[in-house]
């Protein structure tokens, strides 16, 4: 991905240093991600509704890529949707070069369905089939990530922080904040000032 740091940056700068403060109709017009009848509150995907707050004031943002995603995002429309996605807080390897993420992505998505030896890539493996196994912060294995700590985890796409409600890239930037919470989000499209 060309222009990738600077991306980061210019987005950096949009967003702007933390603390962050906005306004309550920023934060809850725009900003906040509604909760959707289908998050129950067990699912651990509630958490990242507790932990948005956070995330959006405090949170420092990295290159996420897609692993999967609920089909219907890729679709313009109106229902919040999960996606799985992988993410490094090593910004030296993958600040500049997102596209080792999405090289990582697709290499756990192949192994979505296949008997696995390994006890790693067969929970791996497992937990991309079942679609309904919430995992958050969980570590990729490193043989598949060059011994960089990558993480994959569970994220809510809200279809208002995309632009035209369509979730049309792979790679994306994330706000995550592990000195307060395990749980990410997706960069509301508002702080995009460049497509990333």
């Amino acid at each position: 991905m060309t222009g990738s740091t600077t991306a980061i940056a210019r987005c950096r700068a949009s967003l702007g240093e933390a603390p962050r403060r906005f306004s309550w109709f920023d934060k809850f017009r725009y900003l906040r991600i509604p909760r959707s009848d289908w998050v129950e509150r067990e699912d651990p995907l509630a958490e990242i509704l507790e932990a948005q707050d956070v995330l959006l004031t405090e949170g420092r943002l990295v290159w996420g890529a897609i692993v999967q995603a609920n089909n219907d995002l890729f679709a313009r429309g109106w229902h919040d949707l999960p996606a799985a996605v992988i993410y490094s807080p090593d910004t030296a390897v993958f600040g500049g070069s997102p596209d080792l993420l999405l090289d990582i992505a697709r290499k756990l998505y192949r192994l979505k369905g296949t008997h696995q030896h390994d006890p790693e890539l067969a929970a791996f493996s497992r937990m991309l089939a079942s679609e309904m196994d919430r995992e958050m912060r969980l570590e990729v294995p490193r043989r598949l990530t060059g011994s960089v700590t990558v993480y994959c985890t569970d994220i809510i796409v809200a279809r208002r922080h995309l632009p035209g409600r369509v979730l049309n890239e792979p790679i994306f930037l994330l706000l995550i904040a592990p000195e307060h919470t395990a749980m990410t989000m997706m960069l509301p499209s508002r702080f995009w000032p460049v497509p990333v």
